[in-house]
Order: C-alpha cells, then structure tokens, then sequence
C-alpha cells in the first residue's frame, strides 16, 4: 500500500458517489463530449498500477469526480456495484480545460488471486460553478456518466465458456453462457435458429452479449411462439464468444413445445 500511495502521490479517502445526472431546468443543452482511454484495464502482479487520459472535446471546462466499485452481475447480466478499497486512484477530483486532457493515476490495493477480480471507475461530471451573485442558468443540462471496467488477473489466465441448460418450453428457448474459466469473456453475439424437418431454417432471433465475468453465468430466454415452435426440428444456438464462434444443438418437438 505504502508503494501504491508513492505512486499515486497521497493518500485519501474515498469519494462520496455522486447521484444525479441532470438538472432539471426548463430548457436543453447539449451533453459534453469528453472520452477516457484506455477502455479497459488489466492490472497484475507484474503491472499492478496504470494511467487513465481524460480528454475534454467540449468548448467548455468540465468538472468530474471519479468513483470506483467492485463490479458483479446477476445471471441476467444485470451490473451490481458495491463501494470498495480495493483498487485506488487519484485525483478523486478534476478539471479539465477545453480540448486538454488530465491523468488519473490508479492501482490495485488488493490481493491478486486465483480468480480474476473486476471492478468499473466512473467518471461522473459534475455541474458548473457559477460565478457569486449571477443568476443560475434556465437550461436542463446533461451530464455524463462514464465507466471503464479495471481487473485484477490472476497470474495465469484460463479462458473457457460453454452453453448449458439448453431447454424448450413455455413460449421461450432457456440457456445458459458459463464462463468456465478465471477470467472474464466477451460475448458477443448470441443466434438462435430453428430447422425445419428438412433442415432448412424457419425462425431465427438474436440477442444481446456482454461480459461474463469470471466465476459468472448469463441465462437468456428467447421467445419462441408456440405456433412457429411446432414446425421446428431442431434448434442452433450460436454464440460468439471472444471471437470464436460455437454452435450447440438442441432437438426439439411439437410436444417439447408445450
């Protein structure tokens, strides 16, 4: 620790969270434009700090306080945040002038395991400082909230992922992505098609992926009404899974249907 706050130049508490997005004021302005890179960082035993670059691409000043949380997920994929310690930062608190761009310096303040650990550090903008004993603006002005996943990897990452409980029934086709592995994975894309008797496709539906996080499942339920069910022999489940594109098949019936 003592290590990570040379690094960071101080030591401070953590940041209260900051809640609102908007002011709500009779008229619209235009959220500002600012973007972070990188847009993800991997920590390690090895590289166990990093720096984020803010830019401001707005004609104005902004103000922004950071926040950072550990980061989980329902098996809808539903992210959960809760506060933490585990990973540092600062400034907490920044400016930046239009067109420049500040360093937010960060590090792992936790233990690395065995099982990758994932995290989000929010940029959160916050709203202008008007000038004593001028009036406040009539404008609803949106500010930006911004999230850069951060994870701590184990010292040897092991990827792997399977689709598993494949069921029909109900209106919906059920399964599940499990990551298998220590790591998270990307999935990105998930297509379901059902074949005909004939093995000609006769309905095809699509759905959204994300990250699965390590240890983690995603359950999908995809609508599949019962009258194009019934003309269905089989059904492919494809999913692109960091890149890699894999098909499991599933029989199916007019009576699976039910």
């Amino acid at each position: 620790m003592k290590r990570l706050e040379r690094f960071l130049g101080a030591s401070f508490p953590l940041p209260l969270f900051f809640v609102g997005l908007a002011i709500l004021q009779p008229d619209v302005s235009l959220a500002s434009a600012f973007k972070v890179t990188p847009v993800k960082v991997l920590l390690s035993r090895r590289v166990p700090t990093a720096l984020l670059t803010l830019k401001n691409e707005s004609d104005r000043r902004l103000r922004f306080q950071a926040t950072v949380f550990v980061w989980s997920q329902t098996r809808e994929g539903k992210m959960e945040l809760s506060p933490t310690r585990d990973v540092v930062f600062f400034p907490p608190l920044l400016s930046v002038e239009p067109g420049a761009t500040r360093k937010v310096r960060l590090g792992a303040a936790a233990e690395f395991g065995t099982l990758e650990k994932s995290y989000r550090i929010f940029f959160e903008e916050l709203p202008e400082l008007e000038p004593a004993g001028l009036p406040a603006q009539t404008q609803l002005k949106i500010r930006t909230r911004m999230g850069i996943p951060i994870f701590l990897q184990p010292g040897e990452a092991e990827r792997g992922s399977r689709v598993e409980g494949a069921a029909i029934g109900g209106g919906n086709l059920r399964f599940s992505v499990r990551n298998t592995g220590n790591v998270h994975v990307n999935v990105g894309r998930v297509r379901v098609r059902g074949l005909g008797p004939t093995g000609g496709p006769v309905y095809e539906r699509e759905a959204d992926g994300w990250y699965v996080l390590a240890g983690g499942s995603r359950d999908y339920a995809i609508e599949v009404p019962l009258d194009r069910c019934e003309g269905i022999a089989r059904f492919d489940i494809e999913t692109m899974v960091d890149g890699i594109t894999a098909v499991t098949k599933l029989e199916s019936s007019s009576a699976s249907c039910r």
